[in-house]
């Protein structure tokens, strides 16, 4: 009996979880800020914080320019952005779906230098994309 009440409870919760994600607002969204390290912005602003980035390697968001940062989702299309690419404090404008209480972009497109990257503009035939300027969409018929 009490394992019947915990998986109904248990079932609840995921439910409710399950629920709630699915109603997250998102949005096209475009943000210009600094290209920067979270982990070296917060030991610059406090000594005793043990940022690893020399062992670990930078993990680079984007600090708007009211102070706030807005997190790359971690995937295929945000890599060189998280990366860095040695373009540490460089002006990013990025573009893409906008989770606003995970404060996470999920990155269509960046412009660094005037130069814009997009990972439909590079990739369009291995993934269906959700960028408007790359709405071709290509069926492999097997042919």
């Amino acid at each position: 009996m009490i394992y019947q009440t915990a998986w109904k409870t248990l079932l609840m919760l995921l439910l409710f979880a399950a629920v709630a994600v699915a109603q997250q607002k998102t949005e096209q969204k475009t943000f210009t800020g600094t290209w920067t390290c979270l982990a070296c912005d917060m030991k610059g602003l406090d000594g005793s914080v043990r940022a690893q980035c020399e062992e670990l390697g930078h993990r680079h968001s984007l600090r708007l320019d009211n102070g706030n940062y807005v997190f790359f989702l971690d995937n295929d299309h945000s890599q060189e952005l998280i990366n860095g690419g040695g373009r540490h404090q460089a002006r990013v404008t990025v573009k893409g779906i906008y989770f606003k209480k995970a404060q996470t972009i999920d990155v269509q497109s960046y412009v660094i230098d005037g130069k814009t990257s997009s990972w439909c503009a590079e990739h369009q035939r291995m993934d269906l994309c959700n960028d408007p300027a790359s709405n071709r969409v290509e069926k492999n018929d097997g042919k």
